[in-house]
């Protein structure tokens, strides 16, 4: 059976979906195939939460492309009338004067973006949980907060169905079938065929092996996340109360109470590289892992270091050797993109990737510039 499109996108992430939305919207018919259910826990964007900031130390870049983000993301909360970005507010914990938070600050003071410089004393006023003498000043913008993540894909997925997205789950593409003119189709484990005149592959973790053709330099790493329920003054973590906070110095970032009342604590720094993610780890926390939260928690937020309920969670970035996205066409394809490499920090961008991608693809050119996620980089 063959099955005839506008467009075929590979992946039903928070991108994927984003771009398969504004396929729509410039009027092109779209189907959207994603090996798992849409949203899915295994998915880069599957979990409860993300962070939305828009500090990139000295990368002016990222923190230009996240307040263009910004918008779009409020244009979804309209569309999905919830909240799925949350303006509370990032608090982040500088370890040194002249440090990624001071670079952050310069480039939100030249962009006229609100924030405030806040002395330890300051930040114990606002939040008593934190230890003062375990940094050397916080930097704050209320513009940041935090995102809902999996309600986000879905939301996302709910509102492309209304604009005439159709989206397939369970459906795993194992051939990419091309002919002269580019690629004319993909084809799943069934055996159905999908043609289009176009296609955007955006994986997540699983796009390298999808493209192992074409030698995408992904790295995927499996990271660790724990969540812990307060033993005391939970109320004082609610998110009005508790901004998303971040150290950098020391790689973790965490946020205020969510499901069931729980913080989620994170680190940021790539964890071990995996060549094909075990899915069944899902809810694995090494010891390992857990002592060092612990550790961070007694220094830097001591109330929360003896936590005794908590439970683990495993994701996997798709890392590319400098950081950077690889948002491009696959070359000897004329017809073929791919939105991958996200590394950990692209669902902020997500609403501006789709966007991007969709335009890139209908028209050839988009809005942003993106001759820095260019493939040939490598």
């Amino acid at each position: 059976m063959t099955v005839k499109n506008s467009a075929v996108v590979v992946g039903g992430g928070i991108v994927g979906l984003q771009a398969a939305w504004h396929l729509a919207r410039l009027g092109q018919s779209v189907t959207v195939l994603d090996q798992f259910d849409v949203p899915n826990q295994w998915a880069g964007s599957g979990d409860h939460l993300r962070v939305f900031r828009l500090t990139y130390g000295k990368d002016a870049f990222y923190t230009e492309m996240a307040l263009r983000a910004l918008p779009l993301w409020l244009e979804l909360n309209a569309a999905a009338e919830q909240p799925l970005l949350q303006q509370h507010g990032v608090l982040e914990l500088a370890a040194k004067e002249g440090g990624p938070e001071a670079h952050s600050l310069a480039a939100l003071k030249a962009r006229r973006v609100a924030f405030e410089r806040l002395d330890p004393a300051k930040v114990r006023r606002l939040y008593p949980m934190y230890n003062p003498r375990a940094f050397r000043w916080a930097l704050f913008h209320p513009d940041g907060g935090l995102l809902w993540a999996s309600r986000a894909v879905a939301a996302t997925a709910s509102i492309a169905q209304r604009k005439g997205v159709r989206v397939r789950s369970h459906v795993k593409v194992t051939q990419l079938l091309k002919d002269k003119s580019g690629l004319r189709a993909v084809k799943d484990a069934s055996g159905r065929v999908w043609e289009a005149e176009r296609f955007l592959f955006a994986g997540g973790f699983w796009t390298g092996e999808l493209l192992k053709g074409f030698g995408l330099p992904i790295r995927v790493t499996k990271q660790e996340q724990l969540f812990l329920r307060p033993l005391l003054n939970r109320g004082r973590y609610r998110p009005e109360h508790f901004p998303v906070f971040s150290s950098l110095s020391q790689g973790f970032y965490g946020f205020p109470l969510h499901i069931h009342g729980f913080i989620k604590i994170a680190d940021h720094r790539k964890g071990p590289r995996v060549l094909k993610p075990d899915l069944d780890s899902l809810r694995d926390l090494s010891p390992k892992f857990e002592k060092s939260c612990r550790r961070f928690l007694k220094r830097v937020i001591p109330e929360l270091a003896a936590f005794s309920e908590f439970e683990g969670h495993v994701g996997w970035y798709d890392n590319t050797p400098d950081g950077d996205f690889i948002l491009d066409k696959l070359p000897g394809l004329a017809n073929a993109y791919v939105a991958a490499g996200f590394s950990g920090h692209g669902f902020k961008f997500a609403p501006l990737m789709g966007k991007s991608m969709a335009e890139l693809m209908v028209g050839g050119r988009c809005e942003l510039n993106l001759h820095r996620f260019r493939l040939s980089r490598f």
